[in-house]
């Protein structure tokens, strides 16, 4: 269905039909404008034409009404209606007659059908209605009627002499004359219109390719910056300067500008790597170099005291703290790789997985667990790198607080983004240090590698989220995460 769907149509067929449309429709107003004003025409002519034979008998009818001479009356009808005037011998006659002031038929053009002398017979209600408005006319009047399956038109002229009454003359006429005039009207307009259709539809195809072949070279190239391909673009030849050559000439300007803020983009991110990169050496260098001097101090202590037992129980818990931490530091930086390029999508009945390590990270301390959950299980999420964060932040939620207090997950969808807040009731973070805790190495807790926040900052960016921190020192602090369900729906 969507191929007679307008909204599949391409521009330049919606070009072609638009003017194709507006040029018919045109047309045919105007031709049926035409077309009504011939009909009133025609239908006047033919009044006239009705008024003009009747007035061509009542001329010599007064005196024959007066000498009762009836066979003058009939040859005048009959003449009427073998020669009229100019070319009213096309127009056909249906009858013509004479009345009395009483109704009776002094003559008639069916004189077997209407007898001199007798009342006019009355075949319908209609002719009952076009004898009582002629008998009732006293000047010259037109009348339209349906008589049988024939539309007539009748013209009727009151006969005088002296201003008293002698009779009324009617002539009636078939409407087949304006029909005809009226058809071959509609057809020549007709005609015209269909020529202007075609016409209007040629000058449409020829537009809408001028219109659209430019545009369609600017769609390609957007779609083709949309996919990042900003260096593949070939610039638009600009004909004309008008309205659309300015937009080609806009689009050929933006193409430059993009490939170049592209290319600088690239650079930039290259820079960037690098400079992140060197951080975490930096980083990784200082924290496993200070544990590896140490070690290195006790093994060649060691080393010198082999048989000092007392050298041994000293320096061996120091040498396994030292390397739990260098084990920490490489193991966290390993777990940040493993998740962020993990690609498996589950439902957000993942979450409920991290309820029971939660509540086992609590141990038994006096701590309440809020779990609300209000997201629906159709969402699919990246499941390792959502629990990597959230897990992460509930931790250092759990050994923040102190006991009796209070650690609470809440999600939920917003629009078109989906919501992951951690809240905890504990001592907050002060101001001082709200800019570095997404920081590598940095930490307050005196056995932290300082890993944990700056993995969950990587993991939201890698999804195109935004995390925000709110912490108020002695009153605890909320992290939000917000992901597009651009990302996060399937």
């Amino acid at each position: 269905m969507t191929l007679f769907s307008p909204r599949s149509w391409g521009f330049s067929v919606k070009v072609a039909i638009t003017i194709t449309a507006m040029v018919s429709g045109v047309a045919f107003t105007i031709g049926a404008a035409i077309v009504t004003l011939d009909w009133w025409r025609f239908h006047n002519d033919l009044e006239e034409k009705a008024l003009l034979l009747a007035h061509s008998v009542a001329v010599a009818a007064p005196e024959a009404i007066l000498r009762s001479d009836y066979w003058l009356l009939f040859k005048s009808l009959k003449k009427m209606a073998a020669q009229g005037p100019g070319n009213i011998h096309r127009t056909r006659i249906l009858t013509a007659m004479v009345i009395d002031p009483e109704g009776k038929v002094l003559a008639h053009l069916q004189p077997s059908e209407n007898p001199l002398g007798m009342l006019l017979a009355h075949s319908d209600e209609e002719e009952a209605r076009l004898m009582e408005t002629s008998m009732a006319a006293r000047s010259p009047i037109v009348l339209d009627g349906d008589i049988g399956s024939d539309w007539v038109l009748e013209g009727v002229v009151p006969v005088f002499s002296d201003q008293k009454l002698l009779g009324v003359v009617r002539v009636r006429l078939s409407h087949d004359e304006l029909y005809l005039k009226t058809e071959r009207s509609a057809l020549i307009i007709l005609g015209l219109t269909l020529a202007l259709a075609t016409i209007g539809s040629l000058s449409g195809v020829a537009i809408s390719r001028r219109i659209t072949k430019p545009l369609t070279t600017v769609t390609e190239g957007m779609e083709a910056m949309c996919r990042g391909e900003f260096t593949d673009i070939e610039p638009v030849q600009v004909i004309d300067d008008d309205e659309l050559g300015r937009l080609v000439a806009t689009f050929n300007q933006m193409t430059v500008e993009m490939a170049e803020k592209k290319l600088m983009e690239e650079q930039m991110a290259v820079s960037e790597k690098l400079a992140a990169l060197g951080r975490i050496t930096a980083g990784v260098a200082h924290e496993v170099n200070n544990p590896l001097a140490g070690l290195l101090n006790c093994i060649d202590t060691l080393k010198k005291h082999p048989d000092d037992k007392q050298l041994m129980e000293r320096y061996l818990p120091l040498l396994d703290k030292g390397l739990n931490r260098i084990r920490n530091i490489v193991g966290s930086l390993l777990v940040e790789l493993r998740v962020e390029d993990a690609r498996e999508v589950s439902g957000l009945s993942c979450l409920e997985d991290l309820r029971d390590i939660v509540e086992a990270e609590i141990d038994g301390r006096e701590i309440d667990l809020v779990w609300e959950n209000h997201l629906d299980d159709r969402i699919k999420v990246n499941s390792r790198r959502v629990q990597q964060v959230i897990l992460n932040l509930l931790k250092n939620a759990v050994q923040a607080v102190p006991d009796g207090g209070t650690v609470a997950f809440h999600s939920f969808q917003d629009a078109n983004c989906v919501v992951l807040e951690v809240d905890d009731n504990g001592p907050g973070i002060p101001p001082g240090n709200r800019s570095q805790i997404f920081d590598p190495f940095f930490t307050t807790k005196p056995n932290g590698t300082g890993l944990g926040l700056w993995i969950v900052y990587r993991l939201v960016e890698s999804m195109h989220g935004v995390i925000v921190v709110e912490s108020e020192v002695g009153r605890g602090t909320q992290f939000r995460v917000t992901l597009p369900a651009t990302e996060v729906v399937t």
